[in-house]
């Protein structure tokens, strides 16, 4: 493929996401200024074409990408306590906690991976996007990490354990009250049954969505204990 004929495929493909992101959004109820959207749009850009290459995402799909990645990440922007530091535990490409940082810029949210590479491109899209303020951790949690335990409010995690596990790792950072918010599909029930099980004094709750564009089921599993 030309240089020409490689211009001309980013901008049909960044035309494609605006188009399905503005989509989203609507379908999402929400209303986010022009720069928040192009800065989705960029980051977008990055999953699309450098994430595959290191690992971090299969996906290379402009539809796709939005709805998996992004407009997934959203789902949970609801749920989030209105103030206090935000954990993203295995973050990956930075899902859902760059999303959460690019559309509120002003809460304090924190990016943990074990993944060189993850970090990398972390950092990377950070300093691309100019984020200020955002954290971003190279450590495996519950192995002797150095993360500030009882701290957080929340602690957020998409598609990195079984949820038994998730709560082992993300208690000891909560601080009194904090929750841990479990980005899941249709199987997270089974696992919410065997954590009720292990941990009967736990509070859980689980939300299910429709996730826009492309209709497919979600679950967000809210564990957390007073």
């Amino acid at each position: 493929m030309t240089r020409p004929e490689m211009l001309k495929s980013s901008q049909g493909q960044s035309s494609k996401m605006a188009l399905y992101l503005r989509q989203g959004l609507r379908s999402l109820g929400l209303n986010l200024d022009q720069y928040r959207q192009d800065q989705l749009l960029k980051y977008g850009q990055e999953l699309l074409t450098m994430a595959p290459s290191l690992g971090l995402s299969n996906l290379r799909d402009p539809k796709a990408v939005v709805a998996k990645h992004i407009l997934d990440s959203l789902l949970v922007l609801s749920l989030l306590p209105t103030q206090g530091p935000i954990l993203d535990l295995g973050t990956g490409a930075g899902l859902p906690g760059m999303v959460i940082k690019i559309v509120a810029p002003e809460r304090e949210v924190w990016l943990v991976d074990a993944r060189k590479k993850a970090v990398s491109f972390l950092h990377y899209v950070a300093a691309e996007l100019g984020l200020r303020g955002l954290k971003i951790i190279h450590t495996r949690v519950g192995e002797g990490d150095s993360l500030p335990k009882q701290y957080f409010s929340v602690v957020l995690s998409r598609a990195v354990t079984s949820l038994d596990t998730l709560w082992e790792w993300a208690h000891p950072l909560l601080k009194i009250g904090g929750r841990l918010l479990a980005l899941k599909g249709p199987k997270a029930y089974k696992e919410i049954d065997k954590l009720g099980h292990l941990k009967p004094q736990l509070f859980i709750n689980r939300y299910d969505f429709s996730l826009p564009l492309l209709g497919d089921r979600r679950v967000i599993v809210d564990v957390r204990q007073d």
